[in-house]
């Protein structure tokens, strides 16, 4: 047998490489190629990319960006299709109104839907019926909807059979009676349902009149007692008339809807009507979830300041009347420290409030708040001024309602102290508004206090005689003069003292007490009365 060394040796050597080249890691898609490609590793494999035609990249983004293009042909509210190019002398808007009115009226007609069919032209493919072409479509409209012209005008086939099947049935005698018939139903239904609502709401009215009477307006434990029967019944009333009112309109507005959802003239406008309803609840229900912890974080802290304030009024109150005692806490506090805790507690609500809002978050809101605030505060100076003022006076005691106060060179009775002024009642029965700042920044005595504390009030009486009488011999007959006038107090006993002597005359100072904060000026008068007496009898000249 004939060998050929030359050629074996070849075949080894081309089988010792190929057993040496290392094998694909994955095998490679039927189709594909894949190549090596130099500065890769040996082995390392690069897909080639696969062919796309540019107009489906193109659609995928125009699809989801763009508006619908063209002119609607609109039929009973319904977009049958759309028109892109004009034809002959009308141009696109013109011959999509055209054609409206030409299916409006087959739809109308007793034509035939199964004998429309579609007639091919040069340049134009047409929808015909047995009284003529109804539409019709061009190049430019086939372009535009990316499919070709006869397979447009085949899908606008089928679409303008369908509605106007379901545009005849709807229309039908049959279909209007049974409309008729149950907009009867319906009214019928929505009469028996307004009568027993009527009736329910009656009853809740009545179960809430019952809290009123039915429940004592006080009660034994003052303490725990926050909302009172009357409160509840007139928040319970408030809240089920205006529940009753919004069920009637509800009940109303969908009675109306409906019924004109059952004839397909007026189909539409029930559709309106309901998107004029709904879009904005739809709106409002998303911007209620999306403020929703918002709300609950508010309801939650208006209920604890409200619950709060409560119990503070309950607990002030109670010390006012003096059925509820704090060691160390004046009666005359209570009302004035009821007030402060409520503002007080209204003010962190209103900061809280604010910071829970979205527009806390807004540079623009704060600085408009920022200004309007300081303007405020600016304003308000002087009311500020008499607020912190009749807080002092409260707190420090400086007179109760009813007593008999001097204020600089007004005297008179406190008949009410407010947050910014004080009502005084003087001598002459005249009411003056004294301003807390004025009765903080003024001298105040206070006669009834005097009184109080320390069981009288001094009257001093100076006289002057042209005779230089000692003081022993004058002292009986004055001080039982002094005695003899209503009001004087025995103990402590009056006194009479020399006093300087002025352009010749001797003077004399009595000293007398009594315990009549709110007669002074009587008691006084008759004092220098009796004392005038007294030494015009002893034939004393006073001067």
């Amino acid at each position: 047998m004939k060998t050929f060394p030359g050629i074996s040796l070849a075949a080894a050597m081309l089988l010792l490489f190929a057993v040496q080249k290392p094998l694909p890691l994955r095998a490679e898609a039927p189709g594909n190629t894949a190549v090596e490609t130099p500065g890769h590793a040996a082995g390392t494999l690069i897909r080639e990319p696969e062919t796309i035609d540019d107009r489906l990249v193109i659609r995928a983004f125009s699809d989801s960006l763009s508006q619908p293009s063209g002119f609607p042909v609109v039929v009973n509210n319904t977009v049958i299709f759309r028109l892109h190019g004009g034809i002959g002398p009308l141009d696109a808007e013109e011959r999509a109104r055209k054609t409206a009115d030409m299916l409006s009226a087959l739809f109308s007609s007793r034509q035939p839907i199964d004998s429309l069919r579609i007639v091919e032209g040069e340049k134009v493919t047409a929808i015909m019926g047995p009284a003529g072409i109804v539409s019709a479509f061009t190049d430019e409209d086939a372009a535009a909807e990316d499919i070709p012209r006869r397979v447009l005008a085949g899908k606008a086939l089928e679409r303008v059979q369908y509605l106007a099947e379901q545009y005849r049935t709807q229309t039908s005698g049959k279909n209007i009676l049974f409309g008729v018939l149950k907009s009867i139903a319906l009214l019928f239904m929505l009469a028996v349902f307004w009568h027993y609502l009527n009736k329910f709401f009656t009853l809740a009215d009545g179960w809430t009149q019952k809290i009123r009477l039915h429940h004592k307006t006080e009660s034994r434990h003052k303490f725990l007692q926050l909302l009172s029967p009357d409160h509840i019944a007139s928040g319970l009333g408030w809240f089920i008339r205006s529940l009753e009112l919004f069920l009637k309109i509800l009940l109303l507005y969908a009675m109306l809807t409906t019924v004109l959802s059952f004839f397909p003239w007026t189909e539409h406008i029930s559709t309106n009507l309901l998107a004029f309803v709904l879009k904005p609840a739809q709106t409002v229900a998303g911007e209620l979830v999306t403020l929703l912890p918002t709300i609950i974080t508010i309801t939650i802290l208006v209920a604890i300041v409200y619950f709060i304030g409560k119990l503070s009024d309950t607990i002030f109150r109670n010390i006012s009347k003096g059925e509820l005692k704090l060691g160390g806490f004046d009666v005359e506090w209570a009302e004035p420290t009821r007030k402060i805790v409520k503002i007080t507690l209204y003010v962190i609500l209103l900061f809280l409030f604010v910071a829970s809002l979205p527009l806390a978050d807004d540079r623009t809101t704060l600085a408009l708040a920022v200004i309007l605030c300081l303007t405020l505060s600016i304003g308000a100076i002087p009311l500020f001024q008499n607020v912190f003022s009749g807080i002092m006076l409260n707190y420090t005691g400086s007179f109760r309602t009813g007593d008999r106060i001097k204020i600089g060179e007004m005297t008179g009775d406190i008949i009410h102290k407010g947050p910014f002024v004080i009502r005084l009642k003087n001598l002459l029965n005249e009411v003056i508004l004294v301003p807390n700042t004025t009765a903080f920044r003024y001298r105040t005595i206070n006669y009834t206090e005097s009184v109080h504390k320390f069981g009288h009030l001094s009257l001093e009486l100076v006289f002057h005689l042209e005779e230089n009488i000692r003081t022993e011999t004058l002292r009986k007959p004055v001080i039982d003069a002094a005695l003899e006038t209503d009001g004087i107090l025995l103990d402590p006993k009056p006194s009479l003292m020399r006093t300087e002597t002025k352009n010749g005359l001797f003077g004399y100072i009595l000293r007398a007490h009594t315990h009549e904060a709110k007669n002074l000026e009587q008691v006084y008068s008759r004092l220098l009365q009796n004392v005038l007496n007294m030494l015009n009898e002893q034939q004393y000249t006073v001067r």
